[in-house]
């Protein structure tokens, strides 16, 4: 299955509860009445979040993320079909005027890998960690390293292991280039890889600093880093089902 992940701000003069508001009551509606060939529509509320490193006194980042969307598809002609359709065009497309800030957001077709963890079940608080690759790095290197150090992360922090119900990676796929101008954005950075994480509830939550050290420490292995980490950042959110 294909997806499309945008992280998107709100629009100037909205507050965060507006916008909230508006794209749960409102924009999904208007989404959800004719989703052509629309698989699943999730909304990710943003409740918290953090940018570059305590050490990167020059981040590129908007500190502000709102919430993330992530559309899924089962192929990318059937993601192509959607965007074309006159009612994407004329009626869900042009709503994102009244809520997002479109110049900053960031957006990324992908594909979802499901990865094991020792005590699956229900989740209600989700973290969202958007990477960005070591630019020297092959994206298929990227993904075997991330993996490998997701993996030992869950060896080196067994508190980490025991409260994380479930783990997916969204990759980056570079065949769906073409489709990104949708969300706007055109000049915002690109990020190879999306970590979604969820646990228990929000008092748990705060559980994905031990995981973020980790991953930082398996990152800074000689001959091993993967990503950047005062490019990258992460969101924590509420999940909502929208279709």
């Amino acid at each position: 299955m294909i997806k499309m992940i945008a992280a998107v701000c709100r629009r100037p003069g909205m507050t965060h509860a507006e916008y909230i508001a508006y794209i749960h009551r409102v924009h999904a509606v208007i989404a959800s009445e004719n989703p052509l060939t629309l698989q699943r529509y999730v909304q990710n509320h943003v409740f918290d979040g953090a940018f570059g490193t305590r050490d990167d006194a020059t981040h590129s980042q908007v500190v502000s993320r709102d919430s993330v969307t992530e559309l899924f598809w089962d192929s990318f002609d059937a993601m192509g079909a959607t965007f074309a359709h006159p009612y994407t065009q004329q009626k869900v497309g042009p709503d994102g005027a009244n809520f997002a800030d479109l110049r900053t957001t960031l957006s990324m077709i992908a594909t979802e890998v499901a990865l094991p963890v020792p005590a699956p079940g229900p989740a209600n608080a989700k973290v969202m960690h958007f990477l960005k690759k070591a630019p020297e790095l092959p994206l298929d290197e990227f993904f075997a390293r991330w993996s490998q150090a997701h993996e030992q992360v869950l060896r080196d922090e067994p508190l980490v292991a025991a409260a994380l119900r479930q783990a997916t990676q969204s990759r980056q796929d570079p065949q769906g280039d073409g489709l990104l101008k949708y969300f706007g954005g055109a000049e915002a950075d690109r990020y190879a890889g999306v970590a979604s994480l969820w646990f228990d509830d929000e008092s748990s939550i705060g559980l994905f600093r031990r995981y973020e050290a980790a991953l930082l420490r398996a990152n800074a292995v000689p001959g091993q880093a993967f990503y950047l980490p005062a490019a990258s950042f992460f969101v924590y959110a509420r999940e909502v089902a929208v279709l």
